[in-house]
Protein backbone atom coordinates (compact mmCIF):
# COMPACT_ATOMS: atom_id res chain seq x y z
CA UNK A 1 0.00 0.00 0.00
CA UNK A 2 1.47 3.46 -0.61
CA UNK A 3 0.23 7.18 1.18
CA UNK A 4 0.55 10.05 -1.13
CA UNK A 5 3.93 11.83 0.25
CA UNK A 6 4.89 9.32 2.44
CA UNK A 7 5.71 5.99 0.23
CA UNK A 8 5.18 2.41 0.10
CA UNK A 9 4.30 0.20 3.36
CA UNK A 10 3.29 -3.12 4.10
CA UNK A 11 1.22 -4.74 7.24
CA UNK A 12 2.83 -7.62 9.08
CA UNK A 13 1.85 -9.87 11.37
CA UNK A 14 2.85 -9.32 15.15
CA UNK A 15 3.74 -12.05 17.56
CA UNK A 16 1.31 -12.11 21.18
CA UNK A 17 4.36 -10.62 22.80
CA UNK A 18 4.67 -7.65 20.99
CA UNK A 19 0.97 -7.37 21.50
CA UNK A 20 0.90 -7.99 25.17
CA UNK A 21 4.00 -4.77 25.27
CA UNK A 22 2.65 -2.26 23.05
CA UNK A 23 -1.10 -2.36 23.59
CA UNK A 24 -1.98 -2.32 26.95
CA UNK A 25 -5.17 -0.22 26.60
CA UNK A 26 -6.27 -3.02 24.17
CA UNK A 27 -5.46 -6.23 25.86
CA UNK A 28 -7.12 -4.54 29.11
CA UNK A 29 -10.30 -3.86 27.24
CA UNK A 30 -10.59 -7.42 25.95
CA UNK A 31 -9.80 -8.94 28.82
CA UNK A 32 -7.34 -11.37 27.95
CA UNK A 33 -9.34 -12.41 24.87
CA UNK A 34 -7.01 -12.03 22.08
CA UNK A 35 -6.02 -9.43 20.30
CA UNK A 36 -5.12 -9.32 16.69
CA UNK A 37 -2.90 -6.72 15.02
CA UNK A 38 -0.64 -6.29 12.30
CA UNK A 39 2.50 -4.15 12.14
CA UNK A 40 2.63 -1.14 9.88
CA UNK A 41 5.93 -1.58 7.97
CA UNK A 42 8.02 0.93 5.98
CA UNK A 43 9.67 0.00 2.62
CA UNK A 44 12.82 -1.61 3.21
CA UNK A 45 14.72 2.04 1.83
CA UNK A 46 13.14 3.79 5.07
CA UNK A 47 13.50 1.46 7.74
CA UNK A 48 15.50 2.48 10.39
CA UNK A 49 17.85 -0.02 13.72
CA UNK A 50 14.18 1.49 15.60
CA UNK A 51 11.21 -0.31 13.72
CA UNK A 52 11.05 -3.96 15.68
CA UNK A 53 10.39 -6.68 13.48
CA UNK A 54 6.99 -7.93 15.39
CA UNK A 55 7.20 -11.25 13.73
CA UNK A 56 10.08 -12.23 15.77
CA UNK A 57 10.73 -12.87 18.92
CA UNK A 58 10.99 -9.25 21.52
CA UNK A 59 14.47 -10.96 22.47
CA UNK A 60 15.66 -12.34 18.50
CA UNK A 61 18.98 -10.49 18.08
CA UNK A 62 16.88 -8.13 15.07
CA UNK A 63 15.35 -6.71 18.24
CA UNK A 64 18.00 -5.34 20.35
CA UNK A 65 17.05 -1.72 19.87
CA UNK A 66 14.15 -3.21 21.77
CA UNK A 67 15.59 -5.31 24.08
CA UNK A 68 14.85 -2.60 27.49
CA UNK A 69 10.80 -3.84 26.99
CA UNK A 70 12.01 -6.97 28.34
CA UNK A 71 15.30 -6.73 30.29
CA UNK A 72 16.56 -4.62 33.40
CA UNK A 73 18.01 -1.33 32.35
CA UNK A 74 21.33 -1.45 33.25
CA UNK A 75 22.69 1.94 32.99
CA UNK A 76 23.58 4.71 35.87
CA UNK A 77 21.37 7.05 33.67
CA UNK A 78 17.92 7.47 33.89
CA UNK A 79 15.81 5.22 31.06
CA UNK A 80 14.05 8.29 29.85
CA UNK A 81 17.72 9.58 28.35
CA UNK A 82 17.36 10.67 24.85
CA UNK A 83 19.84 10.92 21.71
CA UNK A 84 20.11 13.18 19.17
CA UNK A 85 21.73 11.34 16.33
CA UNK A 86 21.01 11.30 12.25
CA UNK A 87 19.49 8.78 9.52
CA UNK A 88 22.71 7.34 9.03
CA UNK A 89 23.32 6.10 12.45
CA UNK A 90 19.60 4.67 12.47
CA UNK A 91 19.90 2.88 9.30
CA UNK A 92 23.04 0.76 11.40
CA UNK A 93 26.26 3.02 10.40
CA UNK A 94 28.76 3.09 13.04
CA UNK A 95 28.15 6.08 15.67
CA UNK A 96 31.50 7.61 15.25
CA UNK A 97 30.87 10.61 17.35
CA UNK A 98 29.41 11.02 20.65
CA UNK A 99 28.59 14.02 23.32
CA UNK A 100 26.73 14.17 26.57
CA UNK A 101 25.27 17.76 26.77
CA UNK A 102 22.74 17.86 29.60
CA UNK A 103 21.70 15.11 32.31
CA UNK A 104 19.74 13.10 29.96
CA UNK A 105 20.64 14.24 26.51
CA UNK A 106 23.25 13.20 24.27
CA UNK A 107 24.33 13.73 20.53
CA UNK A 108 25.37 10.21 18.88
CA UNK A 109 26.61 10.86 15.65
CA UNK A 110 27.47 8.19 12.31
CA UNK A 111 30.14 10.93 10.87
CA UNK A 112 31.02 14.28 12.24
CA UNK A 113 28.09 15.82 13.65
CA UNK A 114 28.33 19.55 11.57
CA UNK A 115 28.30 18.13 8.51
CA UNK A 116 24.71 16.11 9.42
CA UNK A 117 22.45 17.72 6.90
CA UNK A 118 18.98 18.89 9.21
CA UNK A 119 16.71 17.10 7.84
CA UNK A 120 18.83 13.33 8.70
CA UNK A 121 18.19 14.43 12.27
CA UNK A 122 16.25 12.52 14.85
CA UNK A 123 15.98 12.52 18.40
CA UNK A 124 15.29 8.95 19.94
CA UNK A 125 15.76 7.04 23.42
CA UNK A 126 19.50 6.60 23.99
CA UNK A 127 18.18 3.02 25.09
CA UNK A 128 17.46 2.08 21.09
CA UNK A 129 21.29 3.16 20.10
CA UNK A 130 22.84 1.24 23.20
CA UNK A 131 20.48 -1.55 22.36
CA UNK A 132 21.49 -1.90 19.14
CA UNK A 133 25.33 -1.44 19.39
CA UNK A 134 27.33 -2.38 22.69
CA UNK A 135 30.41 -0.76 21.53
CA UNK A 136 28.14 2.56 22.98
CA UNK A 137 28.23 1.50 26.60
CA UNK A 138 31.26 4.14 27.28
CA UNK A 139 28.65 7.13 26.20
CA UNK A 140 27.18 6.96 29.50
CA UNK A 141 30.10 7.54 31.06
CA UNK A 142 30.11 10.82 29.93
CA UNK A 143 29.74 13.88 32.25
CA UNK A 144 27.77 16.56 30.65
CA UNK A 145 30.24 18.31 28.27
CA UNK A 146 32.36 15.46 27.71
CA UNK A 147 32.88 14.17 24.40
CA UNK A 148 34.10 10.71 22.69
CA UNK A 149 35.21 9.84 19.01
CA UNK A 150 36.39 7.35 17.11
CA UNK A 151 37.09 6.14 13.32
CA UNK A 152 34.54 4.03 11.30
CA UNK A 153 35.17 0.93 11.98
CA UNK A 154 36.76 1.15 15.30
CA UNK A 155 35.67 -0.14 18.74
CA UNK A 156 37.81 1.53 21.01
CA UNK A 157 36.88 5.55 21.78
CA UNK A 158 38.99 8.31 22.59
CA UNK A 159 37.96 11.62 24.46
CA UNK A 160 37.30 14.91 22.31
CA UNK A 161 41.33 16.21 22.02
CA UNK A 162 43.18 13.05 22.05
CA UNK A 163 44.87 12.22 19.06
CA UNK A 164 45.58 8.18 18.15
Amino acid sequence: MSVEGLGAFALGPTRDEWVEQLMLGAVDYYRGRPVAAHQVLPAREHSTIDVPVMSEPLASPVNRAWRWLAEEWPYSVPRRSTATTNLAALRGAPITEAARWEEEEWELFAGPGPDVERQDVRVVPLGVLLGHDETLNAVVNLAPGQGLWRDEGERRWHPWGATK
